[in-house]
């Protein structure tokens, strides 16, 4: 299956270039026109579902999880200076021109086409072409159903994904502009204007729950790199927790442990047991996309954050690894062509703990807290925590340690209040150590839109973060 994702992929390209109905009616360069359900199913691979890239593995740059040596007493020269750091800075440094220009003054994304933005955009009319033919294919309505649940789940998470990149948090102003939504496969010839942050949440709701109760019904296939009906309630309860419908939200994590969910002990893995982000780990339920943290060699964990740790935490002996000068690297994340990505249920265990909390639910809040850490911290006692506050912060604190480095850190900060943050940067041994800041409720929560997509589509507003003026270091 791995290898028919990337073969596949030289369908998908034609799918950007015109029309699904031109597409449909010529044949590809490999001779493969989709005719039954089982075609759809494998055009989706290449059209719809991510290979083992990720367009917004530059979030990775922009958290709190992340430091260029500067906070460790060691030598920073393996850092400090190089292209890679030089490179990266306008992110690191949440500098106004970074969907335009790297860090080392070169022209990025004159091409549309390489930029997060449309390559999010391309998924999604991958999509929307097997959406708008699957029911005309050959094969059974059970076939037929799990096509297109698949192609609503996948397009609902690209449109997820671009609402936190470039709209405003849902629990801050549902009201403003967001992305356009675009839901067939032409091309047009007119602009698109951009919908509201609580439209496209809608439209991601709905996707989600139409494929939940079109793929339901069906036996679940897991292993096979397709989105399945436990992986499409984890996304359903991260989506109502973000909207912060509390009681949605743990009704849809508890559909995952209904469909067979489980948590894996971890205690008893070593820092030789590779990732457990594949599908040899049973918490997984879905493995897509590409690596999120480029350079796992290069960047390490902010010391303030790997401090959290502790360190019978099955999580830090196998995701990260120490070098021989006393500095511990992120190295949890698989590598080379490996698809990076998971959903797994331990989110819906912290995704309904969170929900719970805010519904005052103390008790379920708590016992999924502590049989979380039981499974991942050797030796660990249960704790008991009343204060409301407290648990909140120890839910969320627990967050960050099960998913760092996998995109959902700078998501979560957008909804927790668009929090100050602070980056230390040396751009070269023996300058002077600037320290950056991403002011409370900053405008660049919300990224600025690359100038080529805007002369693209005029209907594009640019974000406020776009229009600022160079961060300076203080």
């Amino acid at each position: 299956m791995k290898l028919k994702l990337f073969l596949i992929t030289g369908i998908a390209g034609l799918l950007t270039l015109s029309s699904c109905s031109k597409f449909l009616e010529e044949k590809s360069q490999s001779e493969v026109i989709p005719k039954t359900a089982i075609d759809f199913r494998e055009l989706l691979i290449g059209s719809g579902y991510m290979d083992n890239s990720e367009p917004m593995s530059f979030l990775y740059f922009m958290d709190d999880d992340v430091d260029f040596f500067l906070e460790y007493d060691n030598d920073p020269s393996n850092v400090v200076g190089t292209y890679d750091a030089q490179l990266n800075y306008l992110w690191y440094t949440w500098q106004p021109k970074l969907a335009d220009r790297n860090g080392v003054g070169e022209l990025i994304a004159e091409d549309p086409s390489a930029t997060a933005y449309a390559q999010y955009y391309a998924r999604i009319m991958g999509c929307n072409a097997v959406l708008e033919n699957i029911d005309k294919s050959i094969g059974t309505q059970q076939e037929k159903d799990r096509v297109k649940g698949e192609a609503l789940a996948v397009r609902a998470m690209y449109y997820f994904r671009l609402a936190n990149l470039y709209g405003e948090p849902y629990n801050h102003n549902p009201q403003s502009l967001c992305v356009p939504l675009k839901l067939t496969s032409g091309i047009v010839s007119t602009t698109l204007e951009q919908a509201t942050v609580a439209d496209v949440y809608a439209v991601v709701v709905h996707d989600l729950q139409e494929a939940s109760s079109l793929m339901d019904p069906l036996p679940i296939m897991r292993r096979d790199y397709h989105i399945n009906q436990p992986a499409i309630h984890i996304l359903l309860s991260r989506v109502f927790l973000y909207m912060e419908k509390w009681k949605e939200s743990v009704a849809e994590a508890n559909m995952v442990f209904e469909q067979g969910g489980k948590l894996v002990d971890m205690t008893t893995l070593d820092e030789h047991s590779g990732t457990w982000l594949t599908y040899n780990n049973a918490e997984v339920e879905w493995v897509f996309g590409g690596n999120t943290q480029p350079n796992q060699s290069t960047y390490v964990p902010a010391v303030k954050f790997l401090s959290t740790f502790d360190r019978k935490d099955a999580r830090f002996r196998v995701g990260f690894s120490l070098l021989n000068t006393g500095v511990s690297l992120a190295s949890k994340l698989p590598t080379g062509a490996e698809l990076a990505q998971t959903l797994r249920s331990s989110e819906a265990v912290l995704n309904r703990a969170e929900a719970s909390v805010q519904l005052d639910d103390l008790g379920t809040a708590l016992k999924d807290l502590n049989d979380l850490r039981r499974k991942r911290i050797e030796g660990y006692v249960d704790e008991v925590i009343n204060d409301k506050a407290a648990l909140l912060q120890a839910v969320r604190d627990e967050r960050r340690k099960e998913f760092c480095y996998e995109c959902f850190r700078w998501f979560d900060l957008r909804r927790y209040g668009m929090p100050e943050i602070s980056h230390r940067y040396q751009h070269d041994l023996g300058e002077s150590v600037l320290q950056y800041k991403l002011a409370q409720g900053d405008a660049m929560y919300a990224l600025p839109f690359p100038t080529s997509v805007i002369l693209r589509n005029p209907g594009l507003k640019q974000n406020p973060s776009g229009q600022a003026p160079d961060r300076i270091g203080q």
